[in-house]
């Protein structure tokens, strides 16, 4: 009975999936959040290279929080906020669309891209609940504060590890899908100049190593807040480039080397928003 029961409501949403994932609203608001992670990625390494140039005297944080801020000085920067939002929320459920309806993918493939969708579903949190007000949205002090929240909970600490962990596990699956260029699988580069597929295949090895690469400290700290009880060590992207800052003159160049492979990850977004096949597992 309940298997009988079920059949028509899996029918109905793999129908609604479909629809998602074909409407051409739908894809174009989807490249629109690839576009509007370009756009972060550049406001990010320009906050890198600002902490490189000065140290981090400045105060502006070079994190989410901070590029969030950067933007959200007039009712345009609000707006490209919100438009962000709905990016990020159209990307997700035309990705789980995606992964819902496409029958010709393996199911490794399917479930990645599933996850993806997942992913960019909560990240559109980030950007709304700074519209709605809460400004201390993705700042050193926000991560500090969720960290020792969880640490209270029963089993807190072994949450943090497992929290950390992955990080660094989604780190590591990034780097490889980098260096073995399997990133290019859902890319449609049939039609694209030679010259456009060699700039893809390189922007893409380049890019997504260097954004890893960037986040992968912040995975470690992770653990090593949990192991010791403290949510002062977890820090995050800001407090992590902020030490590097105040390293002799090796410090400075390697943030300018950061906030290049960021640069070059931005460039790679613009052409994953023009050739990525959106509403299919990949």
């Amino acid at each position: 009975m309940a298997a009988t029961a079920s059949a028509p409501a899996k029918r109905k949403a793999r129908k609604a999936a479909g629809a998602v994932g074909r409407s051409r609203t739908a894809r174009a608001a989807a490249r629109a959040g690839i576009v509007a992670r370009a756009g972060f990625y550049l406001l990010l390494a320009g906050l890198v290279l600002d902490v490189a140039i000065s140290g981090g005297s400045r105060g502006k944080q070079t994190n989410a929080n901070g590029a969030l801020t950067t933007i959200a000085q007039d009712p345009v920067g609000m707006a490209a906020i919100a438009a962000a939002a709905l990016g990020f929320l159209s990307y997700g459920l035309v990705r789980i669309a995606g992964a819902v309806r496409d029958r010709e993918a393996d199911t490794q493939a399917r479930v990645l891209t599933l996850v993806q969708g997942a992913f960019y579903l909560a990240l559109t949190w980030v950007p709304l609940s700074f519209l709605f007000g809460s400004r201390q949205t993705g700042s050193e002090q926000a991560q500090h504060t969720e960290t020792a929240v969880v640490l209270s909970w029963p089993g807190g600490r072994v949450l943090v590890v497992v929290a950390g962990l992955v990080v660094i596990g989604v780190c590591a699956y990034q780097i490889r899908t980098a260096l073995t260029q399997d990133f290019t699988d859902g890319l449609e580069l049939g039609s694209a100049p030679a010259w456009v597929c060699r700039l893809v295949e390189a922007a893409g090895t380049v890019g997504i190593v260097a954004r890893a690469g960037v986040f992968v400290p912040v995975g470690a700290v992770r653990v090593v807040s949990a192991g010791q009880a403290d949510p002062q060590h977890a820090k995050g992207l800001d407090a992590e480039l902020a030490l590097v800052a105040r390293q002799s003159w090796w410090g400075a160049a390697l943030l300018a080397v950061v906030a290049l492979g960021l640069v070059v990850f931005a460039l790679y977004s613009l052409l994953e928003a023009r050739y990525r096949r959106v509403g299919r597992s990949s």
